[in-house]
């Protein structure tokens, strides 16, 4: 009787740990995954996607971190919480968390009192990540010395920076400090480059800076008063459909 009971104590045994083994090497979810479940659960169609959400994140797993803070911030009662995940997130290298937390210190959001120092910090994680609209902002801050001390140069690296992302009002302003001469030696050639590149990024404010250009034959460009008219035509019809609520 006891050797049977010990062979059936190993047996035992051997199912668990072949289990908790099998549990382990059990694939992670997938960003996309974890975002579908976010979805859900932001929706209030699953309870459990929410329990779901927060088991990832336990686990260390930056996008899930990301995806509960995002939740939890839809309610004051969350905010300290959704800052200690964004925190989590964005130091384990997710760039929107980071790019958030950035925004919620240089906004005063989440509860926080403003510290451009801070946001300085956050916006800068986000950007090591390529995040284009995290080092838009570095570039506005340096300019104005706003949290860190003014420095033009500085400011211009990341303008270039975020137009090299694909920014196109970054690029506009590239454009702008080329021509100027603010933070980098003046360039009429590189002025009509970026301008003609945030143009064709949708920008409406480039558009009409390259319609007015094209207008009058500045930055070395032919008249063509035609090319003009559809120029301002567009921008305008850009402002209307994508860009009057944001800028």
């Amino acid at each position: 009787m006891f050797q049977c009971t010990r062979n059936w104590i190993f047996i035992c045994a051997g199912i668990l740990l072949t289990a908790a083994c099998a549990e382990q090497l059990k694939a992670p979810p997938t960003a996309a995954e974890i975002e579908s479940v976010a979805i859900q659960a932001n929706q209030g169609r699953q309870e459990k996607a929410g329990r779901q959400l927060q088991q990832w994140a336990g686990l260390g797993l930056p996008v899930a971190q990301r995806e509960l803070a995002l939740m939890l911030q839809r309610a004051p009662a969350g905010y300290a919480e959704a800052r200690l995940w964004f925190e989590k997130a964005g130091a384990a290298g997710d760039g929107e968390a980071a790019y958030t937390l950035g925004d919620a210190y240089y906004f005063a959001r989440l509860g926080l009192a403003r510290d451009a120092a801070a946001a300085w910090k956050w916006y800068g994680q986000a950007a090591q990540q390529g995040d284009d609209k995290a080092a838009l902002m570095l570039s506005r801050m340096a300019k104005y010395g706003d949290g860190v001390p003014q420095d033009l140069a500085l400011s211009v690296r990341w303008l270039k920076f975020a137009s090299e992302q694909g920014n196109a009002q970054a690029m506009f302003l590239l454009s702008n400090a080329y021509l100027s001469g603010d933070g980098v030696e003046r360039d009429a050639r590189n002025a009509r480059l970026w301008l003609e590149k945030s143009a064709q990024g949708d920008f409406p404010v480039a558009i009409q800076a390259l319609a007015l250009a094209t207008e009058s034959g500045d930055l070395e460009l032919k008249k063509d008063p035609d090319r003009a008219r559809h120029l301002l035509k567009e921008a305008t019809e850009e402002r209307r459909m994508h860009w009057n609520k944001s800028q």
